[in-house]
């Protein structure tokens, strides 16, 4: 008697469950990397935004070679600290205007900034230029 052998099956891995979890996988990283917060370095100081109500401002500039002026006058961190708080507290303005060069160092802008919230300012406004609009490839 002759006995036929019986085939095993082959073992098959089956793909259509497979190609759904990477299909879930995909649009999982696609949605996630949407939301992240981009780590891009950007040139700075420009900005499209709105005008600023000039009535009621000082200004605080900081200049390429690091000095530091209060309304045009040349003077030191502590001196625009102590006449900032004074104004402050007797109510001369609402809105400290920031001036920074663009080709000033950032530690001194930052020093500025840091200068005017010890004084109890928060309200700072970074002042920026607006773009040059360049004309249209048609």
């Amino acid at each position: 008697m002759l006995r036929r052998k019986r085939q095993r099956p082959q073992p098959q891995i089956p793909i259509t469950p497979l190609i759904d979890i990477v299909f879930l996988l995909l649009i999982f990283f696609m949605l996630v990397t949407r939301f992240l917060s981009p780590s891009i370095a950007v040139a700075l100081p420009e900005s499209d935004s709105g005008e600023m109500d000039e009535s009621r401002a000082i200004t605080v500039s900081v200049d390429a070679d690091g000095n530091y002026y209060l309304d045009d006058n040349l003077l030191g961190l502590d001196e625009i600290t102590s006449l900032i708080a004074a104004g402050r507290n007797a109510g001369d303005f609402d809105v400290v205007r920031l001036h920074g060069d663009s080709n000033a160092d950032w530690q001194l802008i930052i020093n500025a900034f840091e200068a005017i919230r010890d004084a109890g300012v928060f309200d700072i406004a970074i002042v920026t230029e607006s773009p040059v609009d360049l004309p249209e490839v048609e």
